[in-house]
């Protein structure tokens, strides 16, 4: 008899933590699931550890793609009614699936449910909620999601079904292939939502979430998709992601500027149009200015006092850092 659950996890070079992941699985109160990893072509030691598992899990290989192929590649194995997604450095609580599966069992209009996630650091240690940043809606979210995700991947629950039938993740995407595929589900169906923490989602020098510049571009381009004319948005939403993309411009300029990219800073500034709120348009161009009037060393100064990147309140990596796939 088939599961009711599919647990997918991607993982490439997780040998630092994709063990703790797994035993997170496998430690859940609910059983009636299968586990399925895709490797992404790993060179560490993550196929030794996986092979260790023996039959507990599902193991599928493919060369280096990406974690957007790596899920769907994963997913086309599925047996399970219910996808549930968890990356090879986040972990669950043992109670994420008997919370989540009788959540999505309970609405056939439902597609997809999460919930919050504490936010751990390389070492484990919790600093804090998800919650603490995201905005989290329920029902109709389409709208909500036009401003930014607000869904933790590793709290997704969704249906197997649906998940093939929008063609799974966008494999040309490769920071935001879950907001992307959240998007397109919300103007299928409705989303639920949990309010307590089912999962642990680690900060550490390889989230490809430092890579902040790139992720913005992305994000840019995401939304410039939904202003297609096929998209069939409302002008209302149009205006909305005309804005949202206008605040991510201006935020590339903030940090082309961090970094004394005057000539990147200034192709970003004429791409936010003037849509960006006015308090961060004063702040980036007193930062513009700042920069070219002051002597290198008073910029310096000013540069150097300026906050330190954090992501979800844990610092950030001086140097660009790489995802797990």
């Amino acid at each position: 008899m088939s599961p009711r659950v599919t647990v997918v996890v991607p993982t490439y070079q997780g040998e630092a933590f994709v063990r703790a992941t797994l035993d997170s699985v496998l430690a859940q109160t609910y059983t009636d699931y299968e586990l399925v990893v895709c490797d992404d072509g790993s060179t560490d030691g993550t196929l030794a550890i996986l092979g260790s598992y023996g039959d507990r899990l599902r193991l599928v290989k493919q060369a280096n793609r990406g974690v957007a192929a790596a899920r769907n590649r994963a997913a086309e194995t599925a047996r399970g009614e219910f996808l549930a997604f968890l990356d090879h450095d986040d972990l669950w609580e043992p109670e994420l699936l008997a919370t989540l599966v009788p959540l999505l069992s309970a609405d056939s209009g439902t597609g997809l449910v999460y919930s919050d996630a504490l936010v751990i650091d390389k070492a484990g240690l919790v600093r804090g909620r998800r919650g603490q940043y995201l905005n989290y809606h329920a029902g109709e979210v389409f709208d909500h999601l036009l401003h930014g995700n607000f869904i933790p991947v590793e709290t997704t629950l969704m249906r197997t079904a649906l998940y093939r039938e929008l063609g799974g993740c966008d494999v040309g995407l490769r920071y935001l292939e879950d907001y992307e595929l959240c998007l397109r589900v919300a103007r299928r169906a409705r989303i639920g939502f949990h309010p307590g923490p089912l999962a642990r989602y680690r900060v550490h020098d390889r989230n490809l979430s430092h890579d902040r510049e790139p992720m913005l571009v992305e994000w840019i381009s995401v939304l410039e998709r939904l202003r297609a004319p096929e998209q069939g948005l409302s002008p209302a939403q149009i205006a909305v992601v005309l804005d949202e993309e206008a605040r991510l411009a201006l935020d590339l300029a903030w940090r082309a500027l961090r970094r004394r990219d005057v000539t990147t800073a200034n192709r970003w500034i004429a791409r936010s149009g003037g849509r960006a709120p006015l308090g961060r348009r004063i702040q980036v161009r007193t930062l513009w200015c700042l920069l070219r009037m002051l002597p290198q060393a008073a910029a310096d100064a000013v540069l150097g006092a300026l906050p330190k990147r954090k992501l979800y309140g844990v610092d950030a990596p001086p140097t660009d850092s790489k995802r797990s796939s």
